[in-house]
């Protein structure tokens, strides 16, 4: 299994390539969307070049139905669910207490808050999870 700073490094070369973001704002807390500025295009990139480099990707269009599955019409059950497939599947820490939109649910805003979770450091912990 590759030790976390060799799955560092890897991730914010190919996160250097897609984005053409700077190596020093490659940083474990780093937010993929707000502060790298990725795109979906450029997320569906790097899952991409995840495979060629790990051997698996990033499973984006799971995330996708995650992510859709949480809308206006949601449900507490819903909402839990797609948390739990966060933590479980995707290996993401977080806590729950501190997801905003949840109660009092706002699905825009449970949205926004769900992305925040995404860090170079989750996919740092997702691939080491995928390669352990």
């Amino acid at each position: 299994m590759a030790e976390r700073t060799e799955i560092l490094d890897e991730l914010r070369t190919i996160i250097v390539e897609t984005r053409g973001v700077d190596e020093d704002e490659v940083t474990e807390g780093a937010t993929l969307f707000a502060d790298l500025g990725l795109e979906s295009i450029d997320f569906l990139e790097i899952s991409f070049r995840m495979e060629e480099s790990f051997g698996f990707p990033f499973p984006t269009d799971d995330l996708g139905n995650i992510m859709n599955s949480v809308n206006e019409n949601s449900t507490t059950d819903d909402v839990t669910t797609a948390l739990d497939t966060l933590a479980n599947d995707f290996h993401m820490k977080f806590d729950r207490k501190q997801i905003a939109g949840v109660d009092p649910f706002d699905a825009d805003q449970l949205r926004d808050s769900v992305l925040q979770l995404f860090t170079v450091g989750a996919l740092v912990d997702f691939v080491g999870a995928q390669a352990a």
